[in-house]
């Protein structure tokens, strides 16, 4: 697992990426990967989401005003999003990861949970936004790898246990190459899986943490699959992320 420190970089250089971006683009273009969103949606979106990140651990609960990004001018989108990039890097050093702090993960809930998923959220929104202007801007190796964990050992169980989707009927076996860490999503994603996995499917973390978020299919050709087909799309198209 990655240090809050190491998150923390992460977060403020793939933040200054989506703000260069940004600053290139027609914000009016469509994201192939967020079907119904424009460029103005998705950097809204995620500048939302850091904006309501730092008032969950400023205020101590979710409910964050809501706020209205400047979606029609590029310059004040682009500047608006690296103000609430800013914002949360700057109150996340404040406080630090140990503080305790509203949070939607599992006990104990303290910053350290905002520390580890708001550089994902930025992540995936930065492939979104690049993919959408041709580019591919990649997944950092050792941030891939956190982020597979994540969605194996905190979205999937969650959503489980809110009855968003029901306990898996089929498993999947997940292995990042040149990792010794693997996973496994089964069951409700609490409970240990008795037997082998039914399917099997390796490769590049950062190829892994797309296909969990449904950004890339089974047959990218940077992955691998053994076992069962029918089982590991029945896994990956459950919902086990949100």
């Amino acid at each position: 697992m990655l240090t809050p420190a190491q998150c923390l970089d992460h977060f403020a250089e793939i933040a200054d990426d989506v703000h260069r971006l940004v600053q290139q683009a027609d914000v009016g273009r469509p994201v192939p990967s967020c079907p119904g969103w424009s460029i103005a949606d998705l950097v809204g979106h995620l500048g939302e989401t850091h904006r309501w990140a730092e008032h969950a651990v400023r205020a101590g609960n979710p409910n964050a005003p809501e706020v209205s990004p400047p979606l029609s001018d590029r310059a004040e989108l682009a500047e608006w999003y690296r103000e609430s990039a800013a914002g949360l890097l700057s109150t996340l050093r404040e406080v630090g990861p140990d503080a305790e702090c509203w949070s939607f993960g599992p006990r104990p809930r303290t910053t350290r949970f905002w520390f580890r998923r708001q550089p994902h959220e930025a992540a995936v929104h930065r492939w979104d936004l690049g993919t959408a202007l041709g580019g591919e801007p990649g997944y950092p190796e050792a941030l891939a790898v956190d982020g597979v964990d994540e969605v194996v050992t905190m979205f999937f169980p969650r959503q489980v246990r809110l009855k968003r989707i029901a306990p898996l009927s089929a498993s999947l076996a997940v292995r990042a190459d040149g990792h010794e860490v693997g996973w496994v999503l089964a069951g409700d994603g609490v409970h240990s899986l008795d037997g082998p996995a039914d399917a099997e499917v390796s490769g590049p973390a950062p190829a892994l943490i797309l296909l969990l978020w449904g950004r890339l299919p089974l047959d990218d050709s940077r992955l691998r699959l053994t076992g069962d087909p029918a089982a590991a799309a029945s896994v990956v198209s459950a919902g086990i992320v949100p």
